[in-house]
């Protein structure tokens, strides 16, 4: 895969913006990005609207963003991910267990269509707590948006799956749409092996009868 192209967003009196520009033009010398575009906010304040950007340093490696000051490893571990086919997942995967929600919650926003990602995520046999429940917090976040609605062939789909907690998670996910159509698949959990999953099943029915009365 080539090189990606990097986007920088700078402020003349930024103490960190020098160091970060002055490393993103050393990768750039070596080839590991192919480009640099860099925006000077005392300039062009304008220019941060659109972005959504908050603060800087802001630095988009591919599909990446990332705020605030970064060394060069931690650019260059952006650039792996930002080349990967999975790397936008992994990104997200350690927002969470990094205790950076707020920022994934911001990001998501954004792109709202990459909350599909999250269930991919919320698959992984050996997810992290933290992981987890960031991961619940965003639903949550979410609850009722198209973003959510959009989901829900995925996680009906993922209703069936083999893990207990997966389906579980689904389940309540399912409920946050409030969308009546989710019901069915809901309904089949009540007869689920497993007794939480049974309990959020019909926590879930509750909720959508009171929804919808």
């Amino acid at each position: 895969m080539p090189a990606p192209e990097v986007l920088m967003l700078l402020s003349s009196d930024c103490s960190h913006c020098p160091a970060v520009l002055n490393t993103l033009c050393d990768l750039l010398k070596a080839g590991n990005i192919s480009q640099l575009n860099v925006i000077n906010l005392s300039q062009q304040p304008e220019a941060a609207q659109p972005l959504q950007v908050r603060s800087v340093p802001w630095v988009k490696i591919g599909e990446i963003e990332l705020s605030g000051q970064h060394n060069k490893a931690e650019l260059l571990h952006a650039i792996e991910l930002a080349q990967s086919g999975s790397g936008l997942m992994q990104h997200y995967d350690e927002l969470l267990n990094n205790g950076q929600l707020q920022e994934a919650i911001h990001q998501l926003h954004k792109q709202p269509h990459n909350l599909s990602l999250l269930s991919r995520m919320m698959q992984t046999e050996d997810i992290k707590i933290s992981v987890q429940i960031g991961i619940g917090a965003i639903m949550e976040e979410f609850a009722r948006s198209e973003a959510l609605n959009l989901l829900i062939p995925e996680l009906t789909q993922l209703t069936q799956h083999p893990l207990a907690r997966v389906r579980n998670d689904a389940c309540f996910y399912l409920c946050l749409t409030a969308n009546p159509d989710v019901r069915p698949s809901i309904a089949l959990l009540l007869n689920d092996e497993d007794k939480a999953v049974q309990e959020t099943a019909r926590d879930c029915l509750d909720e959508l009868d009171q929804t919808h009365r």
